[in-house]
């Protein structure tokens, strides 16, 4: 008796893992002996999932041993053509159907699916009322069948509450604004408030259609205020809601919550918006805790990124620079030119003597403080007073600062010191490395400032070779533009001087129309 017992308790269990899997006949009689393709919708792309060769009565079966994620599918035939059919909770039905499109859905037969059987149906009501509204003639006969499209729907709905053809079909639906909201601001904030009232962001089910990804990159891009608080709030409102409760584990709970995270780690890494850099690194701070499916090896290298760029991130009270002017009369930057030789003479000798950096650090270390110390006294742009101030880092061998830089000098002088602009023109040294480089490039910046003239009055040209600007600023290429107000916080960066002029105007203008100074 034990031992039918547990024979019992043991076909119960196998037969309850069995259940756990998926098991979808099809049959198309017109391609036997073809093979097919189950997959589903991933927003916009189509994804396999199994294929099954069909027998010479065209009948095959997907199976499996493990459940399906509910969602959209489609079947995918050998001529490029696929349907598509609903998978929830029940995966033990079959699909008959036949090769032609324009008959997908009257030559579809479901058979043990009642969710299918509704979707098919729905499918052709649809259709029918698409050909009734195409030959309707009046707004009345118009109206009637837009009614009767409403009616199935909320018949569906109510009927079947908790089916996923039900969530779905809601998906698909807009909130309505209340008529008796007329105030264009209350009903901006209205929609925004309800916008994802018929879209539960956390079923995963809608991630397998091709609504998912369009509904939150609308909201992120039309709905939410490009301003970057706004947008760090709502993407990490957003992330939050899909992440799964109970700890992360890879491959298992983290599917939802890693394309939602992926998806806003890509698109502002790869965004040149200003306040995109904001985004980035708040999401950066949730990919490096939380991506299980990542290496600590990328997450490291995501760490220092981000370090540098927070460092001056718009809104962010700027880096101090601590510089060296240039003397602003040509006899005086002449008069540096021999003591940039030493660069040449005594830091060439070092370096052949002492070929390891580390080895001669003091001594360049010396040699350099000796040339900056005939420059004057140090300039510090937090303590310099200005309305505004912009800096541009450029280089003299820099093909594009060639241009940009006498382009800037002339606007600034034309327009932007009129505005109360200071401008700090930052020479980027070459490394300190090889002081007979450095000794070449520095008479290559003097020579640019003689030749264009880049001399004025609110115009500081400046360099330190031991200020870390590079990484303060997250420098990567030349000329690089940031806009500061005259507390020093960061209201632009990497934008051309015209912009930065236009954003200055913006700013006067309102401040202009609020009565302030």
């Amino acid at each position: 008796m034990k031992k039918i017992i547990i024979a019992l308790m043991l076909c119960a269990l196998c037969g309850g893992l069995q259940a756990q899997g998926y098991e979808i006949g099809i049959k198309i009689k017109s391609i036997p002996g073809d093979t097919i393709i189950l997959g589903h919708h991933f927003n916009e792309r189509l994804i396999p999932d199994d294929t099954v060769k069909l027998d010479s009565k065209g009948f095959g079966v997907f199976k499996g041993k493990e459940k399906l994620p509910g969602g959209m599918y489609f079947i995918f035939l050998p001529s490029r053509n696929y349907f598509d059919i609903l998978i929830d909770d029940n995966q033990k039905f079959t699909i008959e159907n036949d090769t032609i499109p324009a008959k997908f859905l009257d030559n579809m037969v479901i058979t043990g699916d009642l969710q299918n059987q509704l979707f098919v149906d729905y499918q052709k009501f649809l259709g029918k009322c698409r050909t009734d509204y195409e030959k309707a003639k009046t707004d009345d006969e118009r109206n009637a069948i837009n009614q009767r499209v409403e009616d199935q729907y909320k018949e569906q709905i109510t009927k079947y509450p908790d089916m996923f053809f039900s969530k779905f079909l809601t998906a698909t639906r807009d909130v309505p604004i209340p008529a008796e909201i007329t105030d264009q601001n209350e009903r901006y904030f209205y929609y925004k408030a309800h916008y994802f009232d018929n879209f539960p962001v956390s079923d995963g089910r809608l991630l397998r259609t091709a609504l998912y990804e369009p509904k939150i990159k609308q909201y992120i891009d039309n709905i939410v205020i490009q301003m970057p608080d706004s947008l760090i709030k709502e993407t990490n409102w957003l992330v939050n809601a899909t992440r799964p409760k109970g700890k992360l584990v890879k491959g298992v709970n983290d599917e939802l919550f890693r394309f939602m995270l992926v998806y806003f780690f890509n698109k502002y890494a790869k965004s040149e918006a200003m306040v995109a850099e904001n985004v980035y690194c708040s999401l950066a701070e949730i990919y490096i805790k939380d991506a299980v499916w990542d290496t600590d090896s990328f997450k490291t290298e995501l760490k220092k990124k981000i370090t540098k760029k927070e460092n001056c991130l718009v809104g962010n009270i700027s880096k101090n620079l601590v510089l060296k002017q240039l003397p602003d009369d040509t006899t005086k930057i002449n008069a540096l030119r021999p003591f940039t030789e030493v660069l040449k003479t005594k830091g060439v000798d070092i370096e052949t003597k002492k070929p390891d950096f580390e080895a001669r650090r003091n001594d360049v270390v010396q040699i350099l403080d000796d040339l900056i110390r005939h420059f004057g006294g140090y300039i510090d742009m937090h303590k310099t007073p200005s309305k505004y101030t912009l800096i541009v880092f450029w280089e003299p061998d820099c093909s594009h600062c060639k241009e940009e830089i006498p382009k800037l000098f002339k606007f600034y002088q034309d327009t932007l010191k009129n505005e109360g602009v200071k401008v700090w023109a930052v020479y980027m040294n070459r490394s300190v490395d090889k002081l007979g480089d450095l000794h070449r490039h520095v008479n290559k910046w003097f020579d640019f400032v003689q030749e264009k003239h880049l001399m004025a009055p609110g115009w500081i040209n400046c360099w330190n070779p031991f200020d870390q600007y590079r990484d303060n600023y997250d420098i990567n290429s030349s000329p690089t533009f940031y806009l500061l107000d005259e507390k020093k916080e960061i209201l632009a960066k990497r934008i051309g001087h015209k912009q930065a002029y236009e954003l200055i105007r913006m700013i006067e203008d309102d401040k202009a129309k609020r009565g302030e100074k």
